[in-house]
């Protein structure tokens, strides 16, 4: 079973994320904030990461990603980017984010796909 690490604060739409997920068949691991999400991210070796920008406490998206790629336990683990701002997702990518979505442009079954589709690209563990 493929995991998906789910780092978001809202917790309506973590959950919309964790039942869309769970509903098709990968293991959800949710954090709401970015230490979490580090955290979680050594822990669980996530198959995909999908990471929000705008996150609280001491440590943002933007945080999160440098930290990931630069760790060779989590430097391998595709990560697409989630934000509000077209500006947040081009640095998000030039720091490593395999893609970025609008959240407003992006629907529950538009982000499996894209899941699917890169997770289907990586090699198997």
């Amino acid at each position: 079973m493929k995991k998906v690490l789910i780092v978001e604060d809202d917790q309506s739409l973590s959950l919309a994320y964790q039942k869309k997920f769970s509903q098709s068949g990968y293991e959800v691991v949710r954090a709401d904030d970015g230490q979490t999400g580090l955290t979680k991210a050594v822990e669980s070796n996530p198959d995909m990461i999908i990471l929000d920008i705008m996150l609280p406490g001491k440590l943002n998206g933007f945080d999160v990603l440098r930290q990931l790629k630069l760790s060779a336990s989590t430097k391998g683990i595709p990560v697409i980017v989630m934000t509000n701002l077209m500006e947040e997702g081009k640095s998000a990518l030039e720091l490593g984010a395999i893609e970025y979505l609008l959240k407003v442009n992006v629907s529950l079954q538009e982000l499996l796909e894209k899941v699917e589709k890169y997770l289907k690209k990586s090699p198997v563990a």
